[in-house]
């Protein structure tokens, strides 16, 4: 085939964005109400965002090289011009490139191309090769070989260069494809609670429609979504009382640092009863009543009629390889619905810094989290997308605080 010019890239990815638009619409309302738009935003963008080509170096164990008949055309020694053709022994050689990416770009033109054309190629679904004839005449000599693998390469290098002229629009389009997703599904959430606002004045019963995803790519991070709305009285704290939380926890633990001493001597139940004091004594937030408290094995919580609305976790900092283990836990004592938490960390080792780095990176590698914030030097912003609650989104402070104090670990 010759690549890069069978249908044009604009209209492909048109037609994308198309089936994402047919997509949202097919969403059954009790979905659209049921979950968390930046979860389906992230679902549809890992179903139908376009993965850039990339070519690899030629695999030379699949090389295929193999004597034949070939046909070669004769030209004129003083005018060039064609005289006929003459059946000549040769040789035929295979030259194989790997490559990942959408195997349909390869027939796309891009907004700029090569206006000479690319070398003829034929694409599988893991690589693209390239056929070659050659009379064996002319390949007597190892320079003769070396000859062919530098053309090869030439021409291996002006299908990359094809190719990222085609990446350049797709990944324009990537880029914008969340921030569309969210805007199309924000038009069709306000349409769904104009609906159900109507049907809840007029009492008329709401039907629910089941909704699957049919098309999970194994190479994409689909996670679970809830398919039912349920409309319970809602327990969550807004966003305001949980930055004052956060920051009376920050407050608190400040004078840890400052004063590491009686605190280095002190356990994590120790260190989270005193923060639990300062909160009871702080916080000024519209709680009705409700007491910062221990209950079970969750450390801190906020409760209204008996369901969480705020849940933090206190640990001593063991190393990188606990931390997913400790938001997992976290995850488990959760019961409703756009989670407001807190991971609380005491660290009694002596390079802080470097624990710090390595906390952001075991945050990094944790799949479940979809994006990190750096509020500070020792506390993030964690959106963390829960496979055990559908269609939940928890927001995560993930808090470190030096304790350390060189008399106590001498």
């Amino acid at each position: 085939m010759q690549p890069f010019r069978e249908k044009l890239l604009c209209n492909v990815l048109d037609h994308q964005w198309d089936l994402i638009v047919k997509k949202i619409e097919g969403l059954s309302n009790d979905v659209i109400m049921a979950n968390d738009l930046e979860i389906l935003t992230e679902n549809l963008y890992q179903e139908f965002f376009i993965e850039p080509l990339e070519i690899f170096e030629e695999d030379s164990s699949i090389r295929s090289l193999t004597q034949e008949k070939i046909v070669i055309n004769n030209s004129s020694p003083f005018y060039g011009a064609y005289i006929g053709r003459t059946v000549v022994d040769g040789v035929v050689g295979v030259f194989y490139f790997s490559y990942q990416g959408y195997k349909e770009l390869f027939k796309c033109q891009a907004t700029t191309f090569s206006m000479s054309g690319y070398p003829d190629i034929t694409v599988s679904d893991h690589n693209i090769s390239f056929r070659v004839e050659i009379p064996l005449n002319k390949m007597k000599e190892k320079k003769d070989a070396d000859r062919l693998m530098e053309e090869i390469n030439q021409m291996a290098a002006q299908i990359r260069s094809g190719a990222e002229y085609v990446n350049e629009d797709v990944k324009k389009f990537n880029s914008s494809l969340k921030e569309r997703i969210m805007k199309k599904l924000k038009e069709k959430k306000t349409s769904v609670e104009l609906f159900f606002n109507l049907a809840q004045m007029l009492e008329v019963p709401v039907e629910k429609n089941e909704y699957a995803l049919k098309h999970i790519p194994l190479s994409r991070k689909i996670v679970p979504i809830e398919n039912q709305y349920q409309k319970d009285p809602y327990y969550g704290i807004l966003d305001s009382d949980y930055s004052d939380i956060l920051e009376t926890i920050k407050h608190s633990a400040s004078t840890f640092e400052r004063t590491p001493k009686p605190f280095s001597q002190m356990q994590e139940e120790d260190l989270r009863d005193i923060l639990l004091s300062m909160l009871n004594g702080t916080y000024k937030g519209n709680a009705n009543g409700e007491a910062f408290r221990h209950k079970g094995k969750t450390d801190i919580c906020i409760e209204r009629e008996n369901r969480a609305a705020f849940v933090a976790e206190c640990k001593m900092w063991k190393g990188k390889n606990a931390v997913s283990k400790a938001i997992e836990q976290l995850n488990s004592y959760l019961t409703w619905r756009d989670c407001k938490t807190a991971l609380i960390y005491f660290v009694r080792r002596a390079n802080f810094m470097e624990i710090l780095e390595s906390a952001r990176t075991a945050l990094e590698e944790d799949e479940n989290i979809r994006k990190i914030v750096d509020v500070d030097k020792n506390e993030f912003d964690c959106s963390y997308i829960s496979e055990s609650k559908p269609g939940q989104l928890i927001k995560i402070r993930v808090m470190l605080f030096d304790i350390y104090y060189p008399e106590k670990n001498k």
